[in-house]
């Protein structure tokens, strides 16, 4: 077993240069992956949200590798978890769970970042459109968090 850290899959990730045939991406993929291609691997798994992206990148320089999508193998395990303890979704599978909910329920995004951004990479990980998101202000939150925990005798101060 061998591992190897790969922390420019990140940015490349998230700037959109997750194409197989990027050539900037090739490059750091084979200089990241060449170990495991030279030790012959068989099967990789895909420890970041962000790598199953580069899947196609990652197929080309290790062709023939099974590659682990480990978000998937995890929503599989929860779902199976779920499921035992009659918290399943009605009819099947996590991507069919996911649908219905998508389909029944609208979510919404707070963001601390440029909230343009976030769409931007959010919809490439999704693979759909987002509405919004929402701008955080912390402090605003933090202030009002903190003045409801104190309770009404202590608002005057104190640490």
């Amino acid at each position: 077993m061998s591992s190897a850290a790969c922390p420019l899959f990140v940015p490349l990730v998230e700037e959109g240069w997750s194409a197989a045939d990027d050539a900037v991406t090739l490059g750091v993929a084979r200089r990241y992956l060449e170990p495991m291609r030279a030790a012959r691997v068989d099967t990789l798994i895909l420890g970041c949200t962000h790598y199953p992206l580069l899947r196609g990148v990652i197929e080309a320089v290790l062709p023939g590798a099974a590659l682990v999508d480990s978000g998937a193998a995890v929503a599989g395990d929860l779902e199976r978890a779920l499921a035992r303890l009659g918290l399943g979704a009605a009819g099947g599978t996590a991507g069919a769970a996911a649908g219905a909910a998508q389909a029944t329920h609208q979510a919404e995004y707070y963001v601390t970042d440029d909230p343009a951004r976030f769409r931007e990479v959010g919809e490439r990980f999704l693979g759909h459109p987002i509405t919004g998101p929402h701008l955080a202000e912390l402090k605003e939150q933090a202030d009002t968090a903190g003045a409801a925990a104190r309770g009404p005798a202590s608002r005057n101060g104190g640490i």
